[in-house]
C-alpha cells in the first residue's frame, strides 16, 4: 500500500489545524487568582490567514498561558463579533497579563 505525498500532507494539515494552538487563562485579579481557561484551536496565521473571532466574556484579566503554534497573539474587543470599532487589549505569548474586563470577544493568531 502506498500513500502519496499529497495524501500525507492533507492528513498532516488537517491534524495540525484541529490541534490546540494556545491556551488563554482567565483570572479575577492580575493573573494570580485563576478562574478558568479557553483552549484555542481556531487561530489563523497573522499574515496569511482569514480573520477569526470568538465571543467570550469571563474574568477581569487574561494571559496566553501556552502557545504551541509559535508566535501567538490575541486581540480583545469591547463589542461582540470582534466589533465595537476598537481594540481593547492585546496579549502576546510569554509573560503577559492584560486587563480584559469589559471585553466581549477576541481573535487569536499565530506566526508573529
Amino acid at each position: 500500500m502506498y500513500f502519496s505525498t499529497t495524501s500525507f500532507l492533507a492528513v498532516l494539515t488537517a491534524s495540525i489545524a484541529s490541534a490546540q494552538q494556545m491556551q488563554l487563562n482567565y483570572y479575577s485579579d492580575q493573573c494570580s487568582s485563576y478562574l478558568g481557561s479557553v483552549e484555542v484551536s481556531w487561530a489563523t496565521n497573522l499574515y496569511a490567514g482569514p480573520p477569526n473571532c470568538y465571543n467570550y466574556h469571563f474574568g477581569t484579566f487574561a494571559n496566553i498561558a501556552d502557545c504551541w503554534a509559535g508566535g501567538c497573539v490575541c486581540d480583545f474587543y469591547q463589542g461582540s463579533n470582534c466589533g465595537g470599532g476598537q481594540l481593547y487589549e492585546q496579549a502576546f505569548g510569554g509573560g503577559n497579563c492584560v486587563l480584559v474586563d469589559g471585553a466581549n470577544s477576541f481573535a487569536c493568531y499565530y506566526g508573529m
